[in-house]
């Protein structure tokens, strides 16, 4: 098939960017809200950055040291300046998704000396990558999935920098890294074993290079220079801290299940990286796709380590299963060109009697036909990994009018607590996961009767109650109804 037009080039390249726009969208046509609570948790850190955020970057008993993805949440703060983030943060994912496949077309295309249709179906077979509440992914904007278009670019210069001896582009990939580092640090952690691996394979040229190449030491001690001060640990300690940290145990993830490989790839996916694997090497190109034939190695280890010894190590291994499909589309992208080009070959060796539109029909039947399986059941999701809704329209009003009462201590449901804070800036008793206490908040819907509640009340100092149904209890008073939700004020205990 011909790729020479640049015009045609242009509308597939930007169809094929749209539709993963669209396709990573298409949960919130029907819902305006973030989806999962870590979207609700990194919204929340933004925004009390307009209060005082650096009260909340240690650790807490009942949440994670959020200060850890201090770059992410100054991105989210800096984006809440120019509108209503709570609202318009349903967009985040899907530009971010086509950003990623913007860059992923970049690096693939240039690996390949400019092979338009290898970068194209790479774009396609990223867009393809499932996301569920568990192993997360593109549907949520969290800063995993900020980070991917970066790790696409540092992967690409390190690659690069080595091949070619070009340190600069090495030096772009160190950037990249530091910086990465402020927004998910175990997005640069889980790829240092594949870049040592690399390193073992180009030693000579490592060698070679040892004084530039102790930057990266350098890089290592400012990470822990910047964990220190974001701990609050000292030199002493920071070493044993530091271990126990990067020591992901069963149990580090809300739900613990045994991940079948095709939550978040399609099984022709898989086949075709395994094609695109054998066509490199066949074709001798493994030096030049070296770094992207490790990866998945490495990370397919990672997740054979974890459910041998029960822990993993550097990243979770949630996480290590989303690594290991984003390094995916390339190689899937490498087999089905191969097939692709194959086939036209074969085809154009007939010449005699077979028209000459059949070869672009074949290229046209493959495509369409090898995608319809690739995303066929794209959105069906494992039992317990759907989609929930934290919040409906009826729980935002009821927030949006909390915002116009003074701030104070609120206990409400957990799911309407997730959501608290970031609409109408009042503290939580408890959400559902991060921040307070979710068991306080059951025991008080639970309690048997209005004494045991005006007791939890009374102990946390509770201002606002927001019940579901009516509480018909003498220590507070009914401020309004919004729908089915009552607010309350505590005033008599």
């Amino acid at each position: 098939m011909n790729f020479s037009s640049k015009f045609i080039k242009y509308i597939l390249l930007l169809a094929a960017i749209g539709g993963v726009f669209l396709l990573v969208y298409s949960p919130h046509f029907s819902y305006p809200f973030p989806f999962h609570v870590d979207e609700w948790h990194h919204l929340s850190e933004a925004l009390r950055m307009h209060d005082n955020y650096f009260d909340y970057l240690t650790m807490e008993p009942q949440r994670r040291a959020s200060g850890l993805e201090l770059g992410f949440h100054f991105f989210l703060f800096g984006l809440s300046w120019f509108g209503d983030l709570v609202l318009w943060y349903k967009f985040l994912p899907a530009i971010w998704a086509a950003i990623g496949a913007v860059v992923l077309f970049y690096v693939v295309y240039q690996k390949t000396q400019q092979d338009f249709l290898t970068g194209w179906l790479a774009v396609l077979f990223f867009g393809s990558i499932k996301s569920n509440v568990n192993l997360m992914g593109l549907w949520f904007f969290t800063p995993l999935t900020l980070a991917i278009p970066f790790i696409f670019l540092y992967s690409y210069f390190l690659d690069q920098g080595i091949q070619h001896k070009n340190k600069k582009q090495i030096l772009m990939s160190l950037v990249i890294m530091a910086g990465l580092t402020l927004v998910h640090p175990i997005s640069v952690l889980f790829f240092l074993p594949i870049a040592a691996v690399y390193g073992i394979f180009n030693y000579r040229y490592l060698i070679s290079e040892i004084k530039f190449f102790s930057i990266f030491i350098i890089l290592f001690f400012a990470g822990v220079g910047f964990y220190m001060a974001v701990m609050g640990v000292g030199i002493s300690t920071v070493w044993f801290r530091l271990w126990q940290q990067i020591q992901f145990k069963s149990g580090w993830g809300v739900l613990e299940l045994n991940n079948s490989p095709l939550e978040l790839y399609s099984w022709i996916g898989y086949l075709l990286a395994l094609v695109g694997i054998i066509q490199i090497i066949i074709v001798r190109k493994s030096k030049q796709f070296l770094l992207y034939l490790i990866w998945p190695l490495v990370l397919v280890g990672y997740l054979v380590f974890y459910q041998w010894q029960g822990f993993s190590i550097l990243a979770p291994y949630q996480r290590n299963w989303y690594y290991l499909v984003i390094s995916l589309p390339i190689l899937s992208a490498v087999g089905l060109s191969a097939v692709i080009r194959d086939v036209v070959y074969f085809i154009r060796k007939l010449k005699a009697g077979v028209s000459w539109q059949l070869d672009k029909l074949a290229v046209v039947l493959i495509i369409v036909t090898t995608f319809g399986l690739v995303f066929f059941g794209y959105y069906h999701l494992p039992p317990k990994l759907d989609l929930y809704r934290t919040i409906d329209q009826n729980d935002y009003q009821t927030l949006l009018l909390m915002k116009t009462l003074p701030a104070g201590l609120v206990i409400a449901p957990s799911f309407i607590s997730t959501a608290l804070y970031p609409v109408s800036g009042h503290e939580p008793l408890g959400t559902i996961a991060f921040y307070g206490s979710r068991r306080d908040v059951e025991d008080f819907f639970a309690a048997p009767d209005c004494a045991a509640r005006s007791q939890v009340l009374k102990d946390k100092n509770i201002d606002y109650l927001i019940s579901p149904y009516p509480i018909d209890c003498e220590f507070g008073t009914l401020i309004n109804q919004v729908g089915r939700n009552n607010i309350y004020q505590i005033i008599n205990l």
